[in-house]
């Protein structure tokens, strides 16, 4: 096994995009700060610089302008000129896909090692006939794919194996990885003023988009209200999040019964004080989600979440024990698991307890992170180990 001497990470937006890939940023200054005590530079590239990343502040990351997104002569030029000026020896992509032409010209100016880390949602048809056969050969021709290939889920895994068609013993399943949020700290005030603090919250964090199926949501938590036993103190759903689906879920909440129960924030920088203040997470994917941070976070808060049993979230979701799986598009399941757990505190306390020891001790950022790490090693003759957290 050797460690890379300078690493590239590369981002394939501008710097400062935010959404997801914050969350990957986060990963690139977590790997420099793990990597710099082996003697490894790290340096992310952003497609454009106006302003200091904010996720790399106070790393050992160093950001360059650069434009890795290999579309134009222009951008391979400039990648090429960046790699012999750095002496890059490993890249490392996330989302970039695992096969391109241009991969042999960036190994003949020194890359030694390239990493693909797939991130993306969504369900592929395996390609058949003859577009399977020039598929395989193109996934199998020396020096213009991925030596590895990382993947955020076993679901994305298969489907780097059987889509993609990449060889089998160059994908590897991680899954996502987060810290666990300070419960001991000072609570803030509560997340909806003028709503009674006695009220269940119901939360949803997600974008706003057909795909994360808030209106599935929205109506299963309306057939719930219908039934909720009068003297008990009523339930109340808060969504946060925007997205070009906001027209559709604002105009669909105004039309139900409860429209006064659900309460849309919009986007919010922080989201701790909605998850802190949750009685029940609710994840209502219709798509196949990879591996959504929005199961992980409110699991690292000791909540309980309900979610779609769709793409990597079962992975995630393992066990009844650390939360509770509904099929996708089926509200009546949906507002029967809401309201079950709604009356029983005793379950709601441990699943979120045995949520949250699933974060500390299997998906925990350091663990993330020193896995990453390992698969940047290049790899002689044996498989990669786990490097040793600082």
């Amino acid at each position: 096994m050797k460690h890379p001497r300078n690493l590239l990470c590369v981002v394939q937006y501008e710097a400062n995009t935010g959404f997801a890939w914050n969350y990957i940023e986060g990963l690139y200054a977590g790997l420099a700060d793990l990597l710099v005590g082996h003697s490894v530079t790290t340096y992310v590239s952003y497609a454009a610089m106006p302003s200091p990343p904010r996720p790399l502040a106070g790393s050992a990351a160093r950001a360059i302008a650069l434009d890795v997104r290999l579309n134009s002569w222009r951008s391979i030029r400039s990648t090429l000129g960046a790699i012999r000026q750095l002496d890059i020896d490993t890249v490392y992509f996330t989302d970039f896909g695992s096969w391109h032409w241009a991969l042999p010209l960036l190994r003949a100016a020194g890359v030694r090692w390239i990493v693909a880390h797939d991130h993306t949602s969504g369900h592929r048809d395996p390609p058949t006939g003859l577009k399977w056969v020039l598929k395989w050969i193109r996934a199998r021709i020396p020096g213009t794919s991925a030596d590895r290939i990382l993947t955020v889920s076993e679901f994305v895994a298969r489907r780097q194996r059987n889509v993609a068609l990449a060889p089998a013993h160059r994908v590897f399943s991680i899954l996502n990885g987060l810290s666990l949020p300070d419960l001991d700290a000072p609570n803030t005030s509560h997340p909806l003023p003028g709503v009674n603090p006695e009220r269940p919250i119901v939360t949803c964090v997600c974008r706003a988009a057909p795909e994360k199926g808030v209106d599935v949501l929205f109506r299963a938590f309306d057939r719930l209200l219908r039934d909720w036993p009068n003297g008990q103190p009523r339930p109340v759903l808060a969504y946060v999040g925007d997205g070009p689906a906001m027209p559709a879920l604002t105009a669909l909440r105004n039309a139900l019964s409860c429209a006064t129960d659900i309460q849309m924030v919009g986007y919010q920088h922080d989201v701790g004080a909605f998850l802190r203040a949750a009685s029940v997470c609710v994840v209502p994917s219709l798509w196949e989600d990879a591996c959504p941070l929005g199961v992980l976070e409110p699991m690292a808060w000791g909540k309980p979440v309900i979610a779609s049993a769709v793409g990597g979230v079962p992975e995630e979701i393992n066990s009844p024990h650390v939360g509770v799986l509904v099929p996708k598009g089926d509200e009546q399941a949906l507002a029967d698991a809401i309201t079950a757990l709604l009356h029983d505190e005793a379950r709601r306390v441990s699943i979120g307890r045995a949520a949250r020891a699933r974060i500390a001790h299997e998906l925990s950022r350091e663990h993330h992170l020193a896995a990453i790490a390992a698969h940047l090693q290049r790899a002689d003759t044996h498989p990669p180990v786990a490097l040793n957290s600082r």
